[in-house]
């Protein structure tokens, strides 16, 4: 996981990269669109908050990270989270599950603090034919999938944990028989989609510069709402909605 610095960085990245901010715009609008009207207990908990941007489109989101943040509301760990059971309506994750050190725990956990009907929410990097290659080259995190998601692990600080970029391929994209064995009777799979082919590889995430400059920002928006028939070659990006049921 990122430290207090990194991702303090990461916000002034933000703030400056127009390509970078309307990229993550869209999964924000399309995320609070799909959260749980669930009524009663916390309405949205954002676990990962990272820079901070998600609660520009949710105000009402409790902001979390595992480290102190002038943005976020509480400190937490993804694996021991600090709410009732059955008291959380949403849970909002970007970029955070390949950072865990026991996903399927997590998996868990999210079960036990969600009411019934509640959901959780996820943005994960997805190998496609062309972003993999790309990732592999550009992105310092790696694509294992010799890893097992579903074996048992032990619980160790995210801070010691090596990130692995295929754990959602792995776990909602493959192996449906095991996803359905331990998860079918906690999760209904709500939706389960491919996205982020223009904007996002444009963008250079917020590690790498920008590929094409701002003002390419209209026309890129254009492509990226016309390649969702190319999604499962070149996403970058996976979106999955899970609800508890």
């Amino acid at each position: 996981m990122f430290d207090a610095d990194e991702l303090t960085d990461h916000r002034r990245v933000w703030e400056n990269k127009r390509i970078l901010r309307t990229a993550y715009a869209r999964w924000y609008r399309r995320m609070c669109k799909d959260l749980s009207p669930v009524k009663g207990g916390t309405p949205c908990v954002e676990l990962g908050s990272g820079s901070g941007n998600f609660g520009e489109w949710y105000p009402r989101a409790i902001g979390t990270d595992i480290v102190r943040l002038p943005w976020t509301r509480a400190v937490c760990d993804a694996h021991d989270l600090p709410f009732a059971d059955r008291s959380v309506a949403n849970i909002v994750m970007v970029d955070v599950l390949h950072h865990l050190g026991s996903p399927t725990a997590f998996l868990q956990e999210a079960g036990r603090v969600l009411t019934v009907g509640g959901r959780l929410l996820l943005v994960e990097p997805y190998p496609s034919a062309l972003s993999l290659p790309v990732y592999r080259r550009f992105h310092p995190e790696p694509f294992d999938f010799s890893r097992e998601v579903y074996a048992p692990q032990p619980q160790i600080p995210d801070a010691d944990v090596t990130p692995n970029q295929a754990v959602a391929c792995q776990l909602f994209f493959r192996n449906k028989s095991l996803w359905a064995d331990r998860f079918g009777g906690v999760f209904a799979t709500v939706k389960k989609q491919r996205m982020a082919s223009v904007l996002y590889p444009a963008s250079g995430g917020f590690s790498n510069r920008s590929l094409l400059p701002d003002t390419s920002v209209p026309l890129l928006s254009i492509l990226e709402s016309v390649a969702w028939p190319f999604h499962a070659l070149s996403a970058f990006r996976c979106y999955v909605v899970l609800q508890r049921r």
